[in-house]
């Protein structure tokens, strides 16, 4: 399946973390919002709202989709642009996911509120793409943010 047109420029380099410190749930998110900030998919104001709409998501029920794979997402009022990011856990983190077995790779997708289409096409997009094994284990294999972002792209047809 091609990747919908609201998937250019939703992933970069910078928006790839390789390793993930944190190991509990509200760790992870608040990880990956910094890690959001710091390379500059989203600005440092809306960093508070962005955790606040992770982590209430997350309440309502686990993005962790089994296999290793979770795909946090949120849709936040005020953003122009869809933005991603791609991080990886060696370790694995307990996101009770539905086979309860810990999560190695993240794909954190956050939209504007008012392109809710957009948004389900880019989820659903992901989410078949994470579910296929040999991008999974591409990802865990690879050693470059390039190489995570290179297996995406090449996904995205």
């Amino acid at each position: 399946m091609p990747a919908p047109a609201s998937f250019t420029g939703v992933f970069t380099v910078e928006s790839v973390v390789l390793d993930l410190a944190a190991r509990s749930k509200p760790e992870v998110l608040d990880e990956l919002v910094s890690a959001a900030v710091a390379s500059g998919v989203l600005p440092k104001t809306r960093k508070a709202q962005v955790l606040a709409a992770l982590t209430a998501r997350e309440e309502r029920g686990s993005t962790g989709l089994g296999r290793g794979i979770a795909i946090p997402h949120a849709k936040i009022a005020g953003l122009r642009k869809h933005s991603g990011l791609i991080a990886r856990s060696h370790a694995g983190v307990d996101f009770r996911a539905v086979d309860g077995e810990p999560v190695h790779v993240m794909v954190v997708l956050i939209s504007p509120e008012g392109r809710p289409e957009e948004h389900l096409e880019l989820l659903k997009w992901v989410s078949l793409t994470a579910r296929d094994p040999d991008f999974t284990s591409f990802i865990k294999q690879a050693r470059t943010a390039q190489d995570i972002l290179d297996v995406l792209q090449e996904r995205a047809g």
